[in-house]
């Protein structure tokens, strides 16, 4: 089942035409820890001066994580803080110092196009590109892992999975050249031919997308964006799959938004690591709001004083969507790859915190898209009722969308105990 947008968000999204650069940090805190399911070690010390773009910390795994210095400066300290996630992780903070190397600088394109795949991966790599499709994933690790499988196609979502947000398709109208060049350097590293751009109905870049003839076989479809859930892996194979009969997508195929593609672009034209990215700052308890480009370790307050501060007093700061992403209560979270937007939102654009007993009135089961019971599954979570088999293999089939927290009137955690017993479950594996 989906639900439209209009009945599951307090107010409606604004979507920004430009952007500015935020203000440089005068210390940048930045966590090593910036995707899921890896680890990092650190490789430089208290006191050590370090350039723009410099490695602080890698993975001992092949196309792995890699965390770059956003600023010039001195590390002042190294431990541990808490991020966007909520997760305590180590940082790095360095104190701004020095003359930047990529920042204000001129940039000279490269020819890569004569760069064969694996020279592609290894830049891309190198530079910490991430996967910001779903969960935030080393970009050529994901990819490599697909390529063993197979010849996988790049499908291209260019809009966002949380309808509260907008940045994904802000980036995709507002710099088409790139995610043009972006999607060929993909594909190309990806070594297929077969590409799919998933595109909202509403979309309006400043010109038209078109790829140029021969580059890539791709096709274009359109999605009705006024309707959630409709960005998942599972969504887009659905709509992709019903109008073809050869050439179906799945899980084997790799899935990219548009901050990811233009990360990849920027990495290969100019050899510039991620360093900074796109951040929608927005939410009635704000003076204003729009998009800015932030320096990776910015502190989200600092983002909250460019629109002028708070106008009232905030009932909770989200980061990455009102639907999807995460309560901070800390206003020296810093900003990392994973982040894509904050929301500052007013007590009345808050639902009810306070939960209370299951009233069984089924609403969650009748808004599941993929016919879960999410609340027997949240019984067995937090009360061990028992379950069937049955009930506890459908855990692999939950999308994440969240639809039956939007809907209880209970205010239970049913997508988040779904996530926990499926990690549970599957630790047991």
């Amino acid at each position: 089942m989906k639900m439209k947008v209009s009945d599951l968000l307090p107010y409606k999204t604004t979507r920004y035409q430009e952007s500015m650069n935020a203000y440089v940090p005068k210390e940048a805190i930045i966590p090593l820890l910036q995707e899921k399911d890896t680890t990092t070690f650190c490789i430089v010390n208290k006191g050590d001066v370090v350039t723009e773009g410099q490695v602080l910390a890698t993975s001992r795994e092949l196309h792995g994580s890699v965390i770059h210095s956003s600023v010039p400066g001195i590390v002042t300290d190294i431990g541990y803080i808490s991020d966007a996630d909520g997760r305590r992780v180590h940082a790095v903070k360095v104190r701004l110092q020095g003359e930047f190397s990529f920042y204000g600088k001129p940039r000279k394109k490269v020819d890569w196009q004569g760069f064969p795949p694996s020279t592609l991966r290894r830049i891309i790599a190198d530079c910490g590109v991430v996967n910001t499709f779903g969960r935030t994933v080393s970009l050529v690790h994901q990819m490599d892992r697909l390529m063993e499988k197979g010849r996988p196609a790049l499908v291209v979502r260019l809009f966002d999975l949380d309808p509260s947000c907008t940045i994904e398709q802000f980036i995709a109208e507002q710099f088409p050249d790139e995610i043009i060049a972006g999607i060929r350097i993909l594909a190309a590293a990806l070594d297929t031919n077969r590409v799919i751009l998933v595109l909202p109905q509403n979309f309006a870049p400043k010109q038209e997308l078109v790829l140029p003839e021969g580059s890539v076989e791709y096709e274009t479809v359109t999605t009705d964006t006024t309707c959630y859930p409709v960005g998942g892996k599972r969504d887009i194979i659905g709509l992709v799959n019903k109008r073809r009969r050869d050439g179906r997508i799945n899980f084997k195929d790799l899935y990219v938004d548009s901050s990811t593609i233009y990360a990849a672009y920027e990495s290969v034209v100019y050899n510039q690591p991620v360093l900074e990215k796109f951040i929608q700052i927005s939410g009635h308890a704000i003076y204003g709001g729009g998009i800015l480009k932030v320096r990776l370790g910015t502190p989200i307050r600092s983002l909250i004083a460019e629109f002028g501060g708070f106008v009232k007093n905030a009932g909770k700061i989200v980061v990455n969507g009102i639907l999807m992403g995460h309560n901070v209560t800390d206003l020296d979270t810093p900003v990392t790859k994973e982040v894509k937007a904050v929301m500052v939102m007013a007590p009345r654009d808050s639902t009810r915190q306070t939960s209370c007993e299951c009233i069984r009135c089924g609403m969650c089961r009748n808004v599941c898209p993929m016919g879960l019971s999410p609340d027997i599954l949240y019984g067995h979570y937090a009360f061990k009722r028992d379950i069937s088999q049955g009930q506890l293999n459908t855990l692999r089939d939950c999308s994440d969308c969240v639809l039956c927290n939007a809907v209880c009137p209970a205010r239970l955690p049913l997508c988040q105990s779904i996530k926990l017993l499926r990690g549970a479950v599957n630790e047991k594996k």
